[in-house]
């Protein structure tokens, strides 16, 4: 099973609070970049998980433009950044469990404990835009970190394989 963690795309430091930050024009960019990268690799997921946080909605959005499919798409709370990161697990676990491929578009700290929870490597720290690529083995314990990729690895390897 195919997992792609992603972390949004670089958003506004300025809002009337943090859950409405959007995505500045580097963020949007971000998220096309992965995007692009990731309809190479897959681009029909089962289930689409996603912070509420518009900008990790928004990310989700430029990702879609780049011709990525959702069978399903969930908004969840327990992806915000600061979430449980057991009960996130146990979530996406959940989600996984009947599934060929899943994404999920979060934050940070989260994205870089749910990589470290979900595989035995440790999991470098992701920049915005961010990508891991996770092969989860069907008792979905100990995955393999296949490929973490920022934004301008994502292009890069996007036009080579143009």
């Amino acid at each position: 099973m195919q997992l792609f963690i992603v972390r949004h795309g670089e958003a506004d430091l300025i809002a009337p609070s943090d859950s409405v930050r959007q995505l500045n024009e580097n963020g949007t960019r971000e998220s096309v970049q992965v995007g692009q990268w990731i309809a190479q690799q897959c681009k029909l997921f089962d289930y689409v998980l996603v912070s509420p946080y518009d900008r990790a909605f928004q990310t989700w959005q430029k990702m879609e433009q780049q011709g990525l499919v959702a069978n399903k798409l969930v908004q969840l709370t327990e992806l915000e950044p600061e979430a449980d990161v057991a009960t996130c697990i146990n979530l996406i676990q959940g989600y996984c469990a009947d599934a060929k491929s899943v994404l999920v578009v979060s934050h940070l700290p989260l994205v870089c404990h749910l990589v470290d929870g979900l595989v035995a490597e440790t999991c470098p720290l992701f920049v915005t835009g961010a990508a891991a690529l996770i092969e989860l083995n069907d008792n979905q314990v100990n995955g393999h970190l296949k490929l973490l990729v920022s934004p301008e690895q994502a292009q890069q390897l996007t036009a080579l394989r143009a």
